[in-house]
């Protein structure tokens, strides 16, 4: 808590903009929208791979560090105890020579103020080489483009019935400039971009190659004699962002390859078009990788065919759709923004199937019988008669911006949301002894395990089912704090059978 006061209080943060990892509404998210948003026009991509950085971060280095804002000897002393203190692995203590605490919550912080140096470097080094207001345009396209105004102003002089031939060349003069690079590549306009998020970094160059090596090779030598850490060689790359795809946060990274575009704008009652260069940022979920992993996970094979989970076949129905539902919404959340969101379809497909398969192989059934059974989507009732069914998708259409960024809140607010949720359980079933949806409460009992002779009859039933609060309509609610409850079953509660519950479904 000291440290975050000292180096990330919400009134005025000591770490960068550019770091998103262990930090308050930051994360994943807020790193990838950072580059989505300003990575516009990036030649050359820097891939960072620190070789177990949280192992081998020095503790005199560390220390050295904390000491430019923090004079407290006691303090560092802590700090040092902390850092040697070791760890338990197989009941078997482990001393710690280098690197901050295994599993401890100081980890996070203290590798964001050691990593907060390199932060600064390159923030540094950024200074140093980008130059240039504005980038200059091409002479092959200044040329184009001085050829169309001309032939504009000719066509404005020029009789309607003429005017075919001077309108095919505009549209010709058009089709040139969009597939024409309109930035001067010469050098006299470079820019620098950076995130990391933990232990992993990316550094962005507009401008020339022999930049991109100078920078890597600059923060290699930084990481080696100021911080005493090591970049892998196998892992920290150069690529070209157009011809080649960087890997961040498990998301595949590049920039579009098609020609500029161009856009109708409306401002101020005026319409008029602008010109969209082909160097955004293409953001892609890389799906061999991730049909990999579910086949580690034993969901499908390394084809990608669906298989059955056969380690949750032991579990209850509803257990097993929601673990499927965790996985499921776990890939469609983190890959919401990427271009290639409809690719997905494919890891839903093994994943749906994957759970089709892993009821009929608990029930000794097929795939058929199970849709037949189950529903499309498959869903199964809990004990209190919920319905808990697969979180299927059909919208596949992509949205760039699509980032699950929490917004800043208040705690007055954080209080409120947080009272409301409490209040709102369970709200959304009938009242459980008339099945009425109308005007539906919460019915609240305190110590339902203290049962004595002075409970009634209501709070005697709800102690045998176990629950200490349920939803009543007002009138039944009334009835209960009037003693007038007539024994009525609470069998809305209690575990049904499924032939039951669908039954009043109408299904």
């Amino acid at each position: 808590m000291i440290l975050k006061a000292i180096y990330d209080s919400p009134y005025g943060s000591s770490f960068s903009d550019d770091s998103h990892g262990f930090r308050p509404e930051r994360g994943t998210h807020t790193a990838l929208r950072s580059v989505r948003q300003n990575w516009n026009g990036v030649i050359w991509i820097i891939e960072g791979d620190i070789k177990s950085c949280f192992d081998t971060i020095p503790h005199d280095r560390l220390v050295n560090v904390l000491r430019k804002r923090i004079s407290d000897q006691r303090f560092l002393s802590l700090i040092w105890k902390a850092l040697k203190a070791g760890y338990m692995e197989f009941h078997t203590p482990v001393n710690s020579l280098i690197g901050t605490p295994q599993g401890s919550v100081l980890s996070p912080i203290l590798s964001n103020i050691f990593l907060n140096e390199f932060d600064e470097y390159v923030q540094q080094r950024k200074k140093e080489i980008e130059k240039g207001a504005k980038p200059g345009l091409s002479t092959e396209y200044r040329n184009v483009t001085s050829k169309l105004e001309r032939t504009r102003k000719r066509l404005e002089s020029t009789p309607p019935e003429e005017r075919a031939e001077l309108l095919a060349q505009i549209r010709k003069l058009k089709s040139m400039l969009m597939k024409m690079n309109s930035i001067k590549l010469d050098g006299s306009y470079i820019r620098v971009k950076y995130v990391r998020y933990a232990d992993d970094w990316m550094v962005g160059v507009n401008g020339p190659k022999t930049i991109a090596n100078d920078l890597k090779a600059d923060c290699t030598s930084y990481f080696k004699h100021e911080l005493g850490l090591t970049l892998s060689d196998e892992k920290t790359h150069i690529r070209h962002a157009k011809t080649e795809t960087a890997r961040f946060l498990g998301t595949c990274i590049r920039m579009s390859t098609g020609q500029a575009r161009v856009h109708k704008l409306t401002r101020h009652g005026r319409t008029f078009t602008k010109r969209i260069a082909g160097w955004q940022p293409v953001m892609e979920a890389p799906i061999p990788t991730i049909i990999n992993r579910l086949c580690d996970k034993g969901i499908c094979d390394k084809a990608g065919k669906p298989t059955s989970f056969s380690s949750l076949i032991n579990f209850e129905d509803t257990q097993i759709i929601d673990t499927f539902n965790s996985i499921f919404l776990g890939y469609m959340n983190y890959y919401s923004f990427v271009d290639n969101f409809g690719d997905l379809s494919r890891i839903r497909f093994i994943i749906k199937y994957s759970l089709a398969k892993t009821l009929a192989h608990k029930h000794k059934s097929s795939v058929r019988k199970v849709f037949r059974q189950y529903g499309d989507p498959l869903s199964a009732p809990t004990p209190t008669g919920k319905i808990i069914a697969f979180r299927d998708r059909t919208d596949w259409s992509k949205n760039p911006m699509r980032f699950l960024v929490s917004s800043e809140r208040s705690p007055e607010a954080n209080l409120s949301i947080h009272m409301r949720r409490m209040s709102r359980s369970l709200l959304s079933d009938a009242c459980c002894i008339c099945g009425s949806c109308d005007n539906v409460q919460m019915h609240h009992v305190r110590h339902i395990r203290t049962i004595n002779k002075h409970l009634d009859a209501f709070t005697r039933k709800m102690a045998a089912i176990n629950r200490k609060q349920i939803p009543v309509c007002s009138e039944c609610h009334v009835k209960i704090h009037a003693g007038e409850y007539d024994g009525m079953s609470l069998k809305r509660l209690t575990k049904r059978g499924k032939d039951h519950i669908l039954a009043e479904l109408g299904v």
